[in-house]
């Protein structure tokens, strides 16, 4: 079996942090790799100083998380030690690395991208679209940066990087657009970790990281569109996640939330396994993809998502209840969670679709056949 270098933040190697989006999708991608390499880890961690600090309060951090000298030695130690013919960089922010790689190597080295989402996509949502919660002067620089970003995610696309690993089927089209040689979404891995379910007729739930803009945005869109329903004295919304004070913080301005607080893991089964609706809130296109998704179908739950929520995942998704804004998420809720039977045949449906899911072999044979290794046998 062939070697290869996977190149992470040191942070998604420890599973004794707190489990999130990142570091499920680093799994899945090792996982996934580790069908066809050997693989040999390389850390790396985010180069904190006085400095880097300022360009982050500026927004100017563009692709500047790194110092890309104080790994040059080590580096090239393992890849001669190894003869590492293949390196695959995890999450987009490690992209400086290729150019480094391919220096010291004379570019002998295939270098590949482990992308979670585009890191200039996401700048321009937390500046624009979320302009209000950013500091004046990160808004003030923001134009500079964004094109900043997108000059140097084409620049190593069209020189250093021979292709993308994405997650979703947006994220492919833009990585197209902005140079990468060869691109394929890798499609989410769901395997049957099904739950004993609990049903608490009214209980609906979300489970995500709450500071995370997206999710609180759409939760509280959630909320406004249920304050109106003659049904929201009787439906209660579990929230999941952290940081506490902002659960709390929403629990107390709407009533018919409840917040749980950040949960172990048999915790989490505990509490999902009562809830009538897994609730995939996503309202717009944002970096990446749902990792929530991901969850409530291994678990077998019934799930209520929306169509934006769906990506990245190579499913047969007929069966699963899709709204595609709030007000038509709460007519779901409405519809639903007081019906025993209906909740049981969609969680059966959500079953369905994740026993008939392809395995990490198949997925594999996509990703190989797309775009990589006609030399490796």
């Amino acid at each position: 079996m062939n070697k290869a270098l996977f190149l992470s933040n040191s942070t998604y190697f420890d599973t004794s942090k707190r489990e999130g989006g990142v570091r499920n999708c680093t799994m899945e991608f090792i996982e996934l790799l580790s069908a066809r390499f050997e693989l040999i880890y390389f850390p790396v961690n985010i180069n904190i100083t006085y400095l880097y600090r300022i360009y982050v309060k500026f927004g100017l951090n563009d692709y500047a998380d790194y110092r890309l000298s104080s790994y040059e030695a080590a580096l090239g130690a393992v890849l001669e030690k190894h003869d590492i013919g293949y390196v695959f960089l995890n999450l987009s922010n490690t992209a400086p690395f290729a150019e480094l790689i391919k220096r010291i190597t004379h570019n002998k080295v295939k270098v590949y991208l482990c992308s979670h989402g585009n890191e200039s996509g996401d700048y321009l949502h937390q500046v624009v679209k979320f302009g209000n919660t950013v500091g004046t002067l990160k808004r003030y620089f923001s134009s500079f940066t964004i094109g900043s970003m997108l000059k140097k995610e084409s620049f190593w696309r069209l020189h250093y990087l021979d292709g993308v690993m994405c997650v979703s089927e947006v994220e492919e089209a833009i990585e197209k657009w902005i140079g990468a040689k060869k691109t394929f979404m890798v499609p989410r891995l769901v395997k049957a970790y099904f739950l004993k379910l609990d049903f608490v007729l009214g209980r609906v739930g979300f489970m995500g990281d709450l500071s995370h803009t997206p999710n609180y945005e759409g939760v509280i869109a959630l909320c406004k569109a249920l304050e109106s329903s003659p049904l929201a004295g009787q439906i209660q919304v579990r929230l999941v996640g952290g940081p506490e004070k902002i659960g709390h913080l929403i629990s107390e301005q709407y009533p018919f939330v409840h917040y749980c607080g950040f949960l172990s893991e048999e915790a989490v089964e505990k509490e999902v396994a009562t809830w009538c609706l897994f609730l995939n809130i996503a309202w717009y296109y944002s970096r990446g993809v749902s990792t929530k998704l991901g969850k409530a179908l291994n678990w077998g739950l019934p799930i209520a998502t929306t169509s934006i929520g769906l990506r990245g995942y190579n499913i047969d998704y007929s069966g699963v209840c899709i709204v595609n804004t709030p007000e038509e998420m709460v007519s779901l809720i409405e519809n639903t969670v007081f019906q025993p039977e209906k909740l049981q045949q969609m969680s059966d449906n959500t079953r369905r679709i994740v026993v008939n899911a392809p395995d990490s072999l198949a997925i594999w044979k996509l990703i190989d056949a797309a775009i990589f290794f006609e030399a490796v046998k």
